[in-house]
């Protein structure tokens, strides 16, 4: 029953949670710092559908990408997970949960985060568009690898997990406090553009898998030697787009976009540097990107927050 019940733990990847619920909070963030104001009360129901909508995402992307985690064996961290990891949690590769328990499981979360969605809506009026984008959200997270569009399978996964994890949850997290605005968008660019170079960088050490199993993604598609320079490219944008946040926000504290700028440019010299093609270089890349592409949402928000206290304390 123990081993059972961490298995259950293992798969739900608690720990990369944050890659939905930070985004979120940054939005919020934003929000909090244009009024000065929260409705805690959307908010905690907010971070519930959140966590059951990832969850159905993470559990459904286990079971579908099972043949491909099962001869994956070039994945970054080995038979270790963490929060840079490639290629799923193992657990229904190594049999500790039945296969459909886990689609089960899939489900029943994704169907738990509509009535938290119609309550959002309709009790708290957060705006007409907060159910029709929980359930895009929830159903391109189930898409991504589930048929019959398998988003993940035809060159789609980057563009979906840019829309699904980058994009609706920074917009919703003001929209649900503030209604519909750009800011959020403007702000979360570096994010937004970062997600997706993370993807396609993590999808090169589970690339054999993937080819063995026909599972195009860009990576698959166009081959590493032209993927690369695309990260590159994504990476150095995303810097760029530090420099509206700085306007827009202006003083000391926007020194905290160091941080994430740091990692970001660990991970960018070597990638220019070629270091991709041996399994240490590439493995440093992920690892410094990955964490990077965290620093940017945890900087950002740490940002608005902390200049929202400013003005409230003046």
């Amino acid at each position: 029953m123990a081993n059972k019940l961490i298995a259950w733990i293992r798969i739900q990847e608690l720990h990369k949670h944050l890659t939905t619920q930070l985004p979120f909070l940054l939005g919020t963030s934003i929000a909090w710092f244009v009024s000065g104001r929260i409705n805690w009360h959307v908010f905690a129901i907010s971070v519930i559908a959140i966590y059951f909508l990832t969850n159905a995402c993470f559990i459904s992307n286990e079971y579908f990408d099972y043949e491909t985690d099962k001869i994956n064996v070039e994945r970054i961290g080995g038979e270790k997970v963490g929060v840079t990891t490639t290629g799923g949690t193992r657990v229904l590769v190594e049999g500790l949960l039945p296969r459909r328990q886990a689609l089960f499981a899939s489900i029943l979360f994704f169907i738990a985060a509509i009535p938290l969605a119609i309550l959002l809506q309709f009790h708290f009026n957060t705006g007409i568009l907060t159910l029709p984008i929980g359930l895009l959200a929830g159903l391109m997270g189930l898409f991504y690898t589930a048929p019959p569009i398998e988003a993940s399978h035809r060159g789609l996964g980057e563009a979906f997990l840019c829309v699904d994890n980058a994009v609706i949850p920074v917009f919703m997290g003001f929209y649900l406090q503030q209604g519909f605005s750009l800011l959020p968008l403007i702000v979360g660019l570096p994010w937004i553009i970062h997600a997706p170079a993370m993807k396609i960088i993590r999808e090169f050490p589970d690339y054999e898998a993937d080819l063995s199993v026909n599972k195009r993604n860009l990576v698959v598609i166009f081959g590493k030697e032209k993927m690369a320079p695309i990260y590159i490219l994504l990476t150095v944008c995303a810097l760029i787009l530090f420099i509206p946040v700085i306007f827009i926000v202006k003083g000391a504290v926007v020194l905290l976009l160091l941080l994430p700028a740091f990692f970001m440019l660990r991970s960018l010299i070597p990638a220019i540097k070629g270091e991709w093609k041996s399994k240490e270089g590439l493995e440093t890349i992920c690892k410094n990107g990955f964490i990077g592409m965290l620093f940017i949402l945890v900087s950002l928000t740490g940002i608005f927050i902390l200049k929202g206290l400013h003005r409230g304390w003046t």
